[in-house]
């Protein structure tokens, strides 16, 4: 249970060293190897997802809150022997935050184009093609890269979701379904003209 609490610390701070020294304690236990091939899917997703913005104070905050979120309930209760839960609970937490933070950042990057009022929107587009097939292909192939690396972290932040239970979560969970509900209609739009680029930028922005 020590090498247990070990490598829990060890993953919350994200060192890489400290990560290193408690690998062989996961390759003999059951529940720590589970916990570190999430990571290390995260991980690996993360910097496929990786945007510049000019807002670097937008992350921190979110960090903060998700600290308030996660570990105040463990101070303001009595300490008892606990089980170890399956998953840690920044874990999933982390997942969630990571995909409000890229399908935010998106959608700001192109929201001149869509208006002020209308980054939850679509504007009619042009259906003359601007895109030859060659390009397309190209176009499409980034865009299902992309969209495999939300896929991951959305199957680790769902049940999460599901269970959203701290205002911070419900503010997470009703932001994604509007994200969810632009990128149906982009994709929509994209069906009737397959060869318009500004189309598939917003709806990579909206992802």
């Amino acid at each position: 249970m020590a090498a247990c609490r070990r490598f829990d610390r060890a993953l919350e701070s994200s060192d890489a060293e400290a990560i290193a020294e408690t690998r062989p304690h996961a390759q003999t236990c059951a529940r720590c190897a589970e916990r570190l091939r999430a990571f290390d899917e995260i991980s690996a997703a993360a910097p496929e997802l990786r945007k510049s913005w000019d807002s670097p104070e937008l992350w921190p905050k979110i960090r903060e809150s998700l600290a308030r979120e996660t570990f105040a309930p463990a101070a303001s209760s009595p300490a008892a022997p606990r089980p170890v839960p399956a998953w840690p609970a920044w874990l999933p937490i982390a997942a969630i935050a990571a995909l409000f933070v890229v399908s935010f950042v998106g959608l700001q990057v192109f929201r001149p184009s869509l208006g002020d009022r209308q980054i939850f929107g679509v504007r009619s587009l042009p259906k003359d093609p601007l895109l030859n097939d060659a390009a397309l292909k190209d176009v499409e192939r980034s865009e299902t890269d992309y969209m495999r690396s939300i896929d991951k972290l959305s199957k680790l932040a769902q049940p999460r979701l599901e269970a959203a239970d701290t205002p911070l979560l419900v503010s997470y969970r009703e932001k994604l379904q509007l994200l969810d509900g632009a990128i149906a209609e982009l994709s929509g739009q994209i069906e009737q003209n397959r060869y318009n680029t500004h189309l598939r930028r917003q709806l990579g922005a909206a992802s």
